[in-house]
């Protein structure tokens, strides 16, 4: 019997210039993602920031995945990603 879960706590949707490559960010390709790894659960982590109303859609749409708040902050020399319950 596996119990174990998949999952992946560190999403990037909304690119940031000095921290990312560019990417146009694709719910479609997301959703494509998680089923075909079945994921449990993902985080939306973006540098900084967090787009309330864009991870509501991702919520939505991600129906059979557990779905976290986050954002990963920078630091001087790293980053500290603080993930919540919804």
């Amino acid at each position: 019997m596996n119990n174990m879960k998949k999952i992946d706590l560190h999403i990037h949707t909304i690119p940031v210039n000095s921290k990312d490559a560019h990417f146009e960010f694709d719910l479609a390709k997301l959703q494509k993602y998680t089923d075909e790894l079945s994921l449990d659960a993902v985080a939306i982590t973006n540098h900084n920031i967090f787009d309330l109303e864009q991870f509501k859609e991702i919520v939505i749409t991600l129906q059979n995945v557990a779905v976290f708040p986050g954002i990963e902050i920078d630091f001087e020399d790293g980053h500290l990603l603080l993930i919540s319950n919804n």
